[in-house]
């Protein structure tokens, strides 16, 4: 069972890097087009961030069920 587990947070983390490495993509990409975003793009930028931020804490924030 411990086996398994191990599986799951090894591909649950590697799941938060790959989120991660796409988000640092995205952010390098739209300062490389403008110095300064708009207010609008800024806002859903951030807005996207909560989003994705609040979705993570649930899901690490759920208790875990016991298959006993």
């Amino acid at each position: 069972m411990h086996g398994i587990m191990d599986l799951h947070v090894i591909e649950q983390r590697r799941e938060e890097m790959l989120r991660e490495a796409e988000l640092n993509r995205l952010k390098k990409a739209l300062r490389a087009t403008r110095k300064r975003p708009t207010p609008s793009r800024l806002a859903s930028t951030v807005a996207w961030e909560l989003t994705w931020a609040g979705g993570l804490l649930r899901k690490l924030l759920r208790t875990p069920q016991n298959d006993d």
